[in-house]
């Protein structure tokens, strides 16, 4: 019986494996021809209603705490995101920042997934110089609007397509690099271009960043991600 059972798992375990291998997905992020606001190239010294931004994005959006104004922008220049379930949260481990999903949501109704973005707040962090607190408000803006970017690209994938992205991004570092610079442009398409070069910049060239930079620059941070001057350029 117990034999019986396990061949069933093991059978039902391989057919999932292949339908998530058989699964498409492009790691490359596209312009989907949304419209969003075109942003002033300086956003720190404006002032804001926050209860229109939040009568704007939705309140459906979770906030970090001590972010909220940095993250509503980010949310105000994705439209199509208004009526999805998103929560910023501030914790005390992880990559400095982090795009994910509450899981058991994947397996019901897409408007009911939960998408979560992750913020790293911890004390004495190895990434201190590039956690949210850490950078200026236009490079807050510019990161958070980033991360927004890998939530639209979730959103138009199907749970398997998630399984299979989630795979290629862990064991492919050519699929991971094609996916986090294009990911890069989604500020720029969503009207917020100066934001995240201000971002890039910031990371590359302020004093505070120089060890992390010369640490991990041109073999992750570049690699990865695009430099101000590409962003420049394209700006």
């Amino acid at each position: 019986m117990l034999k019986k059972a396990f061949l069933t798992f093991l059978g039902l375990f391989v057919i999932l494996i292949l339908l998530i291998l058989f699964q498409s997905v492009d790691p490359v992020q596209v312009d989907r021809k949304t419209t969003s606001f075109i942003f002033a190239d300086t956003l720190e010294s404006k002032t804001y209603n926050k209860d229109s931004l939040i009568q704007l994005v939705g309140t459906n959006k979770g906030l970090p705490e001590g972010y909220e104004m940095a993250a509503l922008l980010a949310f105000a220049a994705y439209p199509e995101l208004k009526e999805v379930n998103i929560d910023m949260e501030l914790t005390q481990s992880g990559a400095p920042m982090e795009s994910n999903f509450d899981i058991g949501t994947l397996f019901g109704p897409k408007k009911n997934r939960v998408y979560k973005i992750l913020l790293n707040d911890a004390t004495n962090a190895q990434f201190d110089e590039i956690l949210l607190r850490s950078l200026p408000f236009d490079a807050q803006v510019g990161i958070l609007a980033h991360e927004l970017g890998h939530v639209a690209y979730y959103d138009e994938l199907s749970t398997l397509q998630i399984a299979k992205w989630g795979l290629m991004y862990l064991v492919s570092s050519e699929f991971r690099a094609k996916h986090e610079r294009s990911t890069d442009l989604m500020p720029v398409y969503h009207g917020l271009g100066s934001q995240i070069y201000q971002y890039a910049y910031y990371v590359r060239y302020d004093p505070s960043c120089r060890d992390l930079y010369e640490q991990f620059g041109a073999e992750f941070i570049d690699k990865y991600y695009m430099t101000d001057v590409e962003l420049k350029e394209l700006l």
